[in-house]
């Protein structure tokens, strides 16, 4: 009997309000909203909602609260056919939330955004076994000591994990050295590096992963394959509008 999921997905889950503008204010000014509109963000859980979209069957694993917020987020899963049993939800607590400004004449944003109040998950608040029912894991890095777990059992039931890695942060290098795909915007290597991007590709690559992705924008997103590179380029839009969850949609599909 195979797994129950092609894609378990631990990490960031959250509420977005997204607006548009068509300047942006100084300090102390106002500007009216164009679009405005809810929905269900946070890293894993927008790529989870990406690949149950495009077909596949996922499980997102993480935590929320009893708020608003919380209650908008189970229901996105719900409509999108996510399986949710891992999302544990938290009385007496809010959900982390942002919200995004963007600048449809620029394609630029602004994002305001508050944590959840609850602690980060750890391994023993976990149910590592049903995480890894699945054909791949994919993690990011706002629950390291659940995720870091989660990883080396993945790993040693030979399952690939994917690692959405996003910014500088302390426990970056385990989970480079416990994910076999990473993942990872040009900014952050650049950062590894010291504004240098071939020393901070090198960096990552001494983890020897399966393939290091370097994502670039509307330049596409470059793979490091053993000695191969593979280049994608971005696809083409007419008017970039907003980019919020581009990154981690582009997760949920890899």
């Amino acid at each position: 009997m195979g797994p129950t999921h092609d894609v378990c997905a631990l990490g960031w889950v959250g509420g977005d309000l997204l607006g548009t503008v068509a300047d942006y204010p100084e300090l102390d000014e106002k500007a009216p909203l164009g679009d405005f509109t809810q929905q269900g963000g946070g890293r894993a859980g927008t790529a989870a909602a990406a690949v149950a979209a495009l077909g596949g069957k996922a499980a997102i694993f993480g935590h929320i609260a009893d708020d608003e917020f919380g209650r908008h987020i189970l229901r996105e899963f719900d409509e999108l056919g996510v399986g949710r049993d891992g999302l544990a939800t938290h009385t007496g607590h809010s959900s982390q939330f942002a919200f995004c400004m963007s600048h449809p004449a620029s394609g630029r944003r602004t994002i305001f955004y508050k944590h959840e109040s609850m602690p980060r998950m750890r391994a023993a608040d976990t149910d590592l076994e049903a995480l890894t029912d699945c054909r791949c894991l994919l993690i990011d890095t706002h629950h390291p000591d659940a995720a870091l777990a989660a990883a080396r059992v993945a790993r040693g039931k030979g399952l690939p994990v994917v690692l959405d890695g996003e910014r500088p942060e302390p426990d970056l290098a385990e989970f480079f050295a416990a994910s076999d795909y990473i993942i990872v915007p040009a900014s952050l290597v650049m950062a590894l590096g010291d504004s240098d991007e071939a020393t901070g590709r090198e960096s990552i690559l001494q983890y020897k992963p399966a393939a290091l992705v370097i994502t670039r924008g509307a330049h596409g997103a470059d793979m490091y394959r053993g000695n191969e590179l593979l280049h994608q380029p971005a696809f083409a839009v007419s008017q970039v509008i907003d980019t919020t969850g581009a990154g981690d949609v582009f997760h949920g599909a890899f």
